[in-house]
């Protein structure tokens, strides 16, 4: 009699704790469904009309992946992530590495700049709204929304989602007043191959390029 009892007690507390485990992995699976999802609608939308709602989608993608990185921790990469939001949205490989990249820089700046253990960060982001840098050099300043391409030297590109980059604000008023270098030259070269930048206005900035490189050689 006792040990039918022992037997019928353990039982239910083997139930009770593959219960707790199923309920938890049924939360995490929901949770990063819906951030795969929220940022699948991120990146298939078509580019923002204004600068506010661009730098909110900035924002907002990379808190998704922080959450995501959350479950999937070790394992966490976002090449793999953008592959699997790639299996519902038809983007060529070209532009997907372009994406991978970009979010991959914003989501290590991020992640540089203190923002995933402040929890006030996390919520701005969340929320696609600026917020204070945590740590490193700039700490304290106000962390925005730039571009990887400035608008003075070419603005069809500028509230594109590939076109922005995280960064503190005394940078952003840097860069945009910033020669074209080698590495916009490059940028918009990437972005013509992903047919994110037309090839009219990567020509432009190829031969702007070429003009200040031309006229350095000569001083």
């Amino acid at each position: 009699m006792i040990a039918d009892y022992f037997w019928k007690i353990i039982f239910l507390i083997l139930l009770i704790i593959g219960l707790k485990f199923w309920l938890e992995w049924k939360d995490e699976n929901n949770t990063y469904k819906n951030n795969i999802t929220a940022l699948t609608e991120i990146l298939e939308r078509p580019p923002s009309k204004n600068d506010r709602q661009s730098q909110r989608l900035v924002f907002q993608s990379i808190f998704h992946l922080s959450q995501i990185e959350k479950i999937k921790g070790k394992k966490f990469e976002i090449r793999s992530v953008i592959n699997e939001i790639v299996e519902q949205i038809s983007i060529s490989p070209e532009e997907t590495s372009l994406i991978a990249d970009v979010l991959r820089e914003n989501y290590n700046n991020a992640e540089e700049f203190g923002l995933f253990k402040n929890d006030e960060s996390l919520e701005a982001l969340e929320e696609g709204r600026a917020t204070r840098i945590i740590n490193g050099p700039w700490r304290g300043e106000l962390l925005v929304v730039g571009h990887f391409i400035s608008p003075d030297i070419n603005d069809t590109v500028q509230f594109h989602f590939a076109n922005r980059i995280i960064l503190p604000k005394s940078v952003k008023a840097a860069m945009e007043f910033a020669d074209i270098t080698k590495d916009v030259r490059d940028r918009a070269d990437r972005m013509r191959r992903a047919k994110v930048l037309d090839v009219g206005s990567c020509d432009s900035i190829i031969r702007q390029y070429n003009t200040i490189r031309e006229l350095s050689t000569r001083n």
